[in-house]
């Protein structure tokens, strides 16, 4: 998919409404870090007289300051190093010669406001279109493909023993990331999650675990099913054939377990990968639907087969059941990434970056005209006009409208409620022994 950097998207914006200008330092400036020195200022309307650009904004693109904007207080057309304009606020850094800035006479940062605010209110004129497969019919478990990190350990899991836990983007079985999960030395190391289930509907019940591990070494990983913090249910090793293999592990839950805690466990000094598993103990009629999609989804596809992840989904057909374990393919509607950075992106090209930069401009107008004085409100409001019959004009225009996701009815087998929690996928079919969360 076609991407656009926040850089672009604010030249864009900027162009559009004649407010850009892009240069390179002549000198190095001062060491307040509070000045920048190019000679090119002085080709610009009013270059020539000092205090041409002071209230104006000098943002760096280049750089030990990139990123940076300040204002500027004074300008110097004729200073010693060359034109000089002195900023409100120091730099984190003295500017160097042969840095790039861009010059501005609004505030780049609201430009920045208007153009994610763009991204967002033109959702669903221009959206991201979503496939989620991160569904598995019946799993307890949160995050059990390994996408969701948060300083070096997955998302709801606990390390035990203190394993090296690596989030792996290389060795992969589905999606973007794997665990890489390495024993210490003298014990083993294991990952863990305790899904809330209601303990008093699952005894006698079979619980079920399963997950695609790989290791080149045999007798070197495996599945855990943890009743009590001591009775346990282990499954076989990897064979340590340097292969994905679905490793499971299933048992009767019994009367006396207070919980059901699953783990991936490494044996000491060993290394395995973990990805794309599951754990079950009943059947679920209710799946929440990942907040990335905020429309839909419009259709619900089924894994065909579960050792294929790659392979064909269906849909449900008329009174077919879900199978347990298999992958839901989830296609719906999202809205558009908001860079924060320089080089962040959202998913964009021509031709809707036309319509995005005539909303950024209509906000950037809006949002000056609140702050403005009375005497500039007439022509902020003109502006404003302008932009709004542009965005209008644009989308309407084949091409830059994008055309919305046909819905699938789920053939009587799946519909989607929302409350204000969030946003559920449920099976219309009967499934007998639902399981009812905490």
């Amino acid at each position: 998919m076609a991407t656009t950097t926040r850089t672009n998207l604010r030249r864009a914006l900027s162009e559009a409404i004649g407010d850009y200008n892009s240069f390179s330092t002549s000198s190095d400036g001062n060491d307040a870090k509070t000045s920048l020195v190019s000679d090119t200022l002085k080709n610009y309307p009013g270059g020539s007289d000092d205090g041409a650009f002071e209230e104006q904004y000098f943002l760096a693109t280049s750089g030990a300051n990139d990123g940076e904007a300040r204002r500027c207080q004074l300008y110097i057309a004729n200073a010693t190093d060359g034109p000089t304009s002195i900023l409100q606020s120091a730099l984190p850094n003295q500017t160097s010669s042969d840095d790039t800035f861009e010059l501005h006479r609004y505030d780049p940062e609201l430009k920045h406001v208007a153009i994610n605010r763009a991204l967002v209110e033109l959702f669903p004129t221009v959206y991201l279109p979503i496939r989620d497969e991160t569904l598995i019919v019946d799993n307890v478990l949160s995050n059990s493909d390994f996408e969701d990190w948060t300083s070096g350990v997955p998302d709801n899991w606990t390390e035990v023993n203190s394993p090296t836990t690596t989030q792996e983007t290389s060795r992969v079985f589905h999606g973007s990331s794997s665990v890489k999960l390495t024993g210490p030395g003298g014990s083993v190391g294991q990952l863990t999650q305790s899904p809330e289930v209601n303990i008093n509907e699952i005894a006698g019940k079979t619980a079920q675990f399963k997950m695609r591990v790989w290791t080149d070494g045999a007798s070197q990983a495996r599945l855990i099913l943890d009743w009590d913090g001591s009775s346990t249910e282990a499954g076989d090793y990897h064979e340590g054939d340097s292969e994905w293999r679905l490793l499971s592990v299933d048992a009767a839950v019994p009367t006396s377990a207070t919980q059901v805690k699953v783990i991936c466990e490494v044996a000491a000094g060993a290394t395995a990968y973990f990805d794309t598993g599951w754990a079950a103990v009943g059947s679920l009629h209710r799946l929440t639907v990942p907040s990335s999609i905020v429309r839909g989804p419009m259709h619900v596809m089924q894994q065909h087969s579960e050792n294929q992840v790659d392979g064909p989904y269906y849909p449900l057909l008329p009174g077919e059941s879900p199978s347990r374990g298999r992958i839901l393919r989830l296609d719906g509607m999202g809205l558009l990434s908001r860079p924060s950075t320089e080089s962040g992106t959202t998913e964009i090209a021509e031709p809707q970056l036309n319509l995005v930069t005539a909303y950024s401009a209509m906000i950037l107008f809006q949002q000056l005209w609140t702050r403005s004085a009375s005497e500039q409100r007439e022509n902020l409001l003109q502006n404003i006009t302008i932009w709004q019959a542009e965005v209008a004009r644009l989308s309407q225009q084949p091409g830059i409208r994008m055309r919305t996701l046909g819905a699938s009815r789920g053939r009587n087998a799946w519909h989607i409620e929302e409350d204000g929690s969030g946003r559920y996928l449920l099976f219309d079919i009967s499934r007998a022994g639902a399981l009812s969360f905490v």
